[in-house]
């Protein structure tokens, strides 16, 4: 089976996805596909290359190549990548990929609107003012808080504010990602995250509990400390209660289901020390680098890397196309 890795990309998330999908390549049995490496270089333009590391900008393609591929594995973090229009094209083309179609991609990608829809599914989730401009502040009545773009991932344009006096400077960092930056309270509770994998009959399976722990001198959990080795610990299995547990991750497959996700999703929670739990985003393409939390929370499960995606491969050529 002819399998194609897209990677790379405009966002600024294009290093993130060249480790994904160094992750990707390493974990593919190469008795079971012949696997094709196609990068989109910061430009844009498309490169079938031989390795990760030749992907350099340069004349290329305005589409991907993809002539004799079976099914396309997409690990474009970020804008144009996970947010619905790769999916999008790959849909045009027919050619089965892994993962969330458009709508879920673009939704989930989407952090506001994403939480009025997981609200209604009967999902808490972090509320947040969104801002345009820097003229439209929001009146902050307890600091800290935390300025992040609304649609972007990774941590990348996000921080904590401390004082009045940082909000601006934190909102317009924000507005570079992103048209839309969003302002939320402070959450003191443990970021848990719950990955869900598809099954090729459409069962759920929710992988186990990750306890993100943020390494010493970051504030939380920011681009530094996702892609730095020491930058952060898991602790997976999370020593959580058997009730919390199931909990967590009935909530995290409802989201699951509300966002109309396909293939895998990884939903990341704040837990306070009473146990209520609230959706800080869902990732409709989580990082699968070594360092990334998705693997380690299947691998807890008895699923590698490699059984994870041999399974997603499978679930989308069962589902095939989006029609």
């Amino acid at each position: 089976m002819r399998v194609a890795v897209l990677f790379g990309g405009q966002s600024s998330e294009h290093e993130v996805s060249c480790a994904s999908a160094r992750g990707v390549l390493g974990a593919l049995d190469p008795a079971k596909y012949d696997v094709v490496l196609v990068g989109a270089d910061r430009a844009g333009a498309w490169h079938r290359v031989a390795r990760i590391d030749d992907l350099v900008a340069g004349p290329g393609s305005r589409v991907p190549d993809l002539e004799g591929v079976d099914v396309v594995v997409p690990v474009l973090h970020g804008l144009n990548g996970e947010d619905g229009s790769v999916q999008g094209l790959l849909q045009l083309l027919g050619i089965p990929f892994v993962g969330c179609g458009v709508l879920a991609s673009a939704l989930a990608m989407d952090k506001q609107l994403a939480n009025i829809v997981l609200r209604s599914a009967g999902v808490d989730a972090i509320d947040g003012v969104a801002v345009t401009s820097l003229a439209e502040l929001p009146t902050v009545q307890t600091y800290p808080v935390f300025v992040k773009p609304n649609r972007a991932g990774s941590s990348v344009g996000a921080s904590r504010v401390d004082t009045p006096s940082a909000l601006e400077a934190a909102v317009a960092v924000a507005l570079e990602h992103d048209s839309v930056a969003l302002v939320q309270p402070l959450n003191t509770g443990d970021e848990i995250d719950i990955g869900v994998l598809q099954l090729p009959s459409g069962e759920l399976v929710a992988g186990a509990p990750l306890r993100v722990r943020p390494g010493a001198g970051s504030t939380f959990f920011d681009f530094a400390a996702k892609y730095t080795a020491g930058g952060a610990t898991f602790e997976v299995p999370a020593a959580l209660t058997p009730e919390l547990t199931e909990r967590l991750q009935t909530l995290a497959t409802r989201a699951f289901t509300a966002l109309r996700c396909e293939g895998l999703a990884r939903v990341d929670f704040f837990v306070g020390v009473d146990g209520a739990a609230h959706v800080n985003e869902v990732n409709t393409l989580p990082g699968l680098s070594t360092l990334s939390q998705f693997p380690n929370m299947m691998r807890a499960v008895g699923r590698d890397l490699s059984d994870v995606l041999d399974t997603l491969i499978e679930r989308a050529r069962v589902v095939g196309s989006r029609a």
